[in-house]
């Protein structure tokens, strides 16, 4: 039977699911060996994808790819590529299995234009390696980078959880003491991540996921390199919605050409604290509108959308919100003492603070920023036609 099974895996699926080495010849002449041969011969790929589908062997996701004729690309190295999850601005985003260690992870491949460029992926690797030393619940930990047959990758922590935006997009704001809460966890994630020398850079409702328990966790950190320039082609799309929403959360200084400090993921947060309790962004409209205001405006209060907010959260918005960085927080540290009150106690006790020095945070020279500001609001006059 087994001899006869094994003339059938001449059938094309099936030796595109042995191509794809999802599963060797041998454990398909094991499972289809319980079988008909003629019935195997008989089937139809789709029949057969199904077969495999209700027996676990084959996800839903491969069975579709095998059946589009694609047999590649299941394979990373050690991880099975087990569905396919979203394309991002980062790259493809895939479910996978560690082979070795049995867990599930997610797989991120990076694009190969990123990665040729070793302007790019020289500093990418360095930050994802320093990511990889982040060992803190509130964020999602880079388990291994690699390169595969030529694909770059990078294997993240699966957090089977929805993103904040999602969250809104489905409930609204959230209530203000659990968008407290949730920003506390964040602020501790940040904590950690600045110790190690290392900045988010797109602190936003995207890269935050929420747990029914209210647990938070940060994501993307240590990926922000293969990001393009959030200010590249400006004049082709100042004014698209999606580029508004892709610069929602940014710093000012980022538009001034400075150099980021871990100031700069602290008005983020506080821009994305200001969304959790109202629903809103706190500069509305046109990306060039919104580009001009937040140079000019500090976050305003969510109380002012949402009268329900307390006035201490919106003096903690404010203050990580403010327009010039040296009237915010000036550490992830300071801004977790701040927050303290929705921390769990044995958290907070935990944690240890020593409030120092803003890591890797150069001061920048008063007529370098004046400069910068002035070029700046030359081209979105240029922009808006005035």
């Amino acid at each position: 039977m087994a001899t006869s099974t094994r003339l059938q895996l001449r059938s094309p699926f099936l030796q595109a699911v042995i191509k794809s080495g999802l599963l060797p010849a041998d454990d398909l002449v094991a499972v289809l060996s319980h079988y008909d041969p003629d019935q195997v011969a008989a089937a139809e790929p789709i029949q057969l994808a199904t077969f495999f589908v209700r027996k676990k062997l084959l996800t839903k996701f491969q069975a579709m790819q095998l059946l589009n004729g694609r047999t590649q690309g299941f394979l990373l190295g050690k991880y099975k590529i087990v569905e396919g999850i979203r394309q991002d601005r980062v790259g493809m985003v895939f479910l996978a299995e560690d082979t070795e260690l049995r867990q599930t992870v997610m797989v991120k491949v990076l694009p190969t234009d990123r990665v040729a460029d070793d302007t790019v992926y020289r500093p990418f690797l360095r930050e994802a390696r320093l990511a990889s030393r982040v060992n803190n619940p509130s964020v999602a930990r880079v388990l291994d980078i690699g390169v595969w047959n030529g694909t770059h990758y990078v294997a993240c922590e699966y957090v089977p959880a929805p993103t904040l935006d999602k969250v809104l997009a489905e409930k609204g704001p959230l209530p203000p003491n659990t968008a407290a809460q949730v920003i506390a966890q964040a602020a501790v994630g940040l904590m950690h991540a600045h110790a190690e020398g290392l900045l988010h850079r797109d602190v936003k409702p995207a890269n935050i996921a929420l747990f029914p328990d209210r647990r938070v966790k940060l994501l993307d950190l240590g990926l922000t390199h293969m990001l393009d320039n959030p200010w590249a082609k400006v004049t082709k799309r100042i004014n698209l919605k999606e580029y508004a929403e892709e610069i929602a959360h940014i710093p000012p200084e980022q538009a001034w050409g400075c150099e980021l400090d871990a100031r700069s993921d602290i008005y983020s947060l506080g821009s994305t604290a200001y969304t959790l309790l109202t629903g809103e962004h706190p500069f509305p409209g046109p990306a060039a509108q919104m580009m001009t205001d937040r140079q000019v405006k500090d976050i305003p209060k969510p109380s002012a959308i949402r009268p329900g907010v307390p006035p201490e959260l919106d003096k903690l918005v404010q203050k990580m919100g403010a327009k010039d960085p040296h009237v915010r927080f000036q550490s992830a540290a300071d801004l977790v003492a701040a927050l303290h009150p929705w921390l769990p106690v044995a958290d907070w006790a935990a944690l240890g603070l020593k409030v120092g020095p803003t890591p890797g945070s150069p001061r920048d020279k008063p007529d370098q920023v004046a400069k910068a500001k002035h070029g700046f609001f030359a081209t979105i006059r240029r922009l808006l036609g005035r």
